[in-house]
Parts: structure tokens; C-alpha cells; sequence
């Protein structure tokens, strides 16, 4: 029979316990929300860039928008539709919604997370402020049909026409 050569292992000392216990509680209480908030931030900055390269395509392509439809208020791009959770105002940014992402051009890409950005395209005759909005991070959108400011956690760009 052969023994092993390695002395008997001995329990863990009252340091070396604790500290695999702060190990542990980092591991699971720090580091999984510290994660999450990056991650959230990450697709906040890559929505805001986003939202600003879509109304500088728009810009330049005014076109685009004198040629919609007119029965279209709000065209979608690509993507989900935000969720409407709190009633009155906001509602009608997906009330009006039509799915129409040909009217952002090609390659519009959805927000950080996976939902179209929306388009108050009917402002577009009434030289109202034509803005390119993501619900932000809670997907639901705060800011008022036809508002001049955002509201809430909602991202959004102002599409800078020349009326001509």
C-alpha cells in the first residue's frame, strides 16, 4: 500500500475564513450590480450617439422626410416598440407609431436595448421639432407628443432642418 506524502490539511484559521467570506460577498454583492451599472451606461452612451448620427443623417437627407406620407405621425425604425405604461401624453408617441424604418435611411440601428427609435415625422409640415427618441433604459417613453424638452430617462436627438 502506498501513502501519500503530503502532511494532513488543516482547517481554515479565523483570517483566512474571514477573508474568503469578504472574497465571497464582494464576488456576489459588489461586483454583479457594479456590472450591470456599466453595461446600462454603455448602452446609454452608445444610444445618445446613435440618436445624434441618425439626426445628422436626416439632416442632410431632408428629402426623405418632406417625401413620407403624411398619414404617418410617428414612423418606428427598427427594433420593438417602447412599452406605454403611465397614460395620457406619452401614450401617443406609440399610439401614432407606424413601423416605417425606410424613412431613417439605411443601417438605422435599433437603441442599446433591442427598441426602434421613434420619429415625430407629422411635425415635419408644421415646422415643429422633429426629434429621434429612445425610451431610454426603463423603455417606457416620459416625454410629451410635441414637447421641446425629454423627459424622464428618455435619449433622444433634434433632427436640424433647413425649411426651404
Amino acid at each position: 500500500m502506498v501513502r501519500s506524502m503530503r502532511p494532513p490539511r488543516s482547517p481554515l484559521s479565523g483570517g483566512q475564513l474571514l477573508l474568503a467570506l469578504v472574497a465571497i460577498a464582494i464576488a456576489t454583492v459588489v461586483v454583479p450590480p457594479a456590472a450591470a451599472w456599466r453595461l446600462n451606461q454603455f448602452r446609454i452612451d452608445q444610444t445618445r450617439e446613435r440618436a445624434t448620427q441618425a439626426a445628422e443623417r436626416l439632416q442632410k437627407d431632408s428629402a426623405r422626410l418632406a417625401a413620407a406620407p403624411r398619414r404617418i405621425d410617428v414612423a418606428c425604425g427598427p427594433g420593438r416598440l417602447p412599452r406605454v405604461e403611465t397614460p395620457g401624453l406619452p401614450a401617443e408617441w406609440i399610439s401614432r407609431a407606424v413601423v416605417a424604418p425606410e424613412l431613417f435611411g439605411p443601417g438605422m440601428p435599433t437603441d442599446g436595448w433591442g427598441r426602434c427609435f421613434l420619429m415625430n415625422i407629422g411635425e415635419w409640415p408644421y415646422g415643429g421639432r422633429i426629434w429621434i427618441l429612445s425610451a431610454g433604459p426603463n423603455g417606457i417613453v416620459d416625454t410629451p407628443f410635441g414637447s421641446a424638452t425629454l423627459a424622464g430617462d428618455d435619449i433622444g436627438a433634434i433632427v436640424r432642418l433647413n425649411r426651404e
